[in-house]
């Protein structure tokens, strides 16, 4: 008996003694957890700053422009995520400006008729060798506006920033800093690219396509730049998904320093792109269907970028007879790409 009383006591004791130990190191682990996910919680509510703002059923959207993929729907402005309250509220504001645009548009249309139509002249080899016409100015607010600038920073994929400014003697700056830095999100495997895009368009959100440039052979820029290689896209988006990200490329070179120079690019060197990827199948731009024009910068270079825009036009050269520079695949009737 004497001998069993201790093994009853200690027995009796330790449940006791090892409930009370586990329950203290629950609350501490408990406690921590707590801890961080306040710490959790912060860092989330400080991460919302850099949120894409809501826009309006017929305004501008801030999308990335090196892929063209506004949303999921394709349409510049859509939110999914815009209530109806704020659909009515935005109504009047979107009928006074749309309105603005379509009597603008009937007013111009109205001053223009006449039987010689340009475009049916032009169509019929009206236009001069060395013809040159302009058709972007930036010596104006409302015609810088036209352009929207986009980084992997507003889409919190990267640290790189850019903005698109005025000079003093009327042409655009377009200058930043990229930063080829990657966020540690485990989504995010490259950053480091900026960019500035072409959202002219007609009143309820009609596209502007370029027709009018198709009897002209060249691109037509003056610039000033930096040294580094920037990108023209021209974005040909269709009604089909799988063409949203549709453009064609071309590097523009920039030779740096305090000159000007005058670049002219022939439409049959603009090569086919998806969402900025080089395709297999390339065929010639189309501009009947090209609705807007890019400038990218993603040379994968840490460091400011500076590129200065004066102009931007056609330009046309009747002894370039090249249709396209690159070479094409006679693919069979059944492929992957229809008929």
């Amino acid at each position: 008996m004497i001998s069993t009383f201790p093994l009853r006591f200690l027995v009796s004791r330790v449940p006791v003694t090892s409930s009370c130990l586990f329950s203290n190191e629950a609350t501490s682990s408990n406690s921590l957890a707590d801890k961080k996910n306040d710490e959790i919680q912060k860092a989330s509510g400080k991460s919302k700053v850099l949120e894409k703002a809501k826009v309006g059923i017929f305004g501008s959207s801030t999308v990335p422009i090196n892929t063209n993929f506004p949303n999921p729907k394709g349409v510049v402005g859509y939110d999914p995520d815009f209530s109806a309250k704020e659909l009515l509220a935005e109504l009047p504001k979107t009928r006074r400006t749309q309105g603005a645009l379509l009597a603008g548009e009937l007013k111009e249309a109205f001053q223009n008729i006449s039987i010689e139509k340009p475009e049916l002249l032009e169509d019929i080899g009206f236009v001069r060798h060395n013809e040159a016409r302009v058709e972007y100015r930036f010596d104006t607010q409302e015609r810088l506006d036209l352009w929207k600038t986009g980084c992997d920073s507003d889409w919190k994929e990267g640290f790189s920033k850019c903005t698109l400014t005025n000079s003093d003697h009327g042409s655009a700056i377009f200058s930043g800093n990229i930063s080829t830095r990657v966020l540690k999100d485990g989504r995010v495997e490259r950053a480091g690219w900026a960019s500035m895009k072409l959202e002219d368009r007609k009143s309820f959100n009609r596209k502007k396509f370029f027709s009018k440039w198709r009897n002209f052979s060249h691109l037509l820029l003056k610039v000033r730049g930096d040294g580094r290689s920037y990108k023209l896209m021209l974005h040909s988006p269709l009604s089909m998904d799988f063409t949203w990200g549709d453009s064609f490329s071309h590097p523009l070179h920039t030779h740096g320093g305090p000159y000007w120079q005058y670049e002219r690019i022939p439409f049959s060197k603009f090569f086919h792109t998806v969402a900025g990827r080089i395709q297999d199948r390339q065929y010639r731009v189309n501009l009947e269907d090209t609705s807007s024009l890019g400038i990218v910068l993603m040379d994968r270079i840490d460091g400011d970028f500076r590129l200065e825009i004066d102009y931007i036009g056609v330009y046309n050269d009747t002894t370039h007879v090249e249709d396209f520079a690159y070479e094409t695949y006679t693919l069979p009737v059944f492929n992957t790409h229809g008929f």
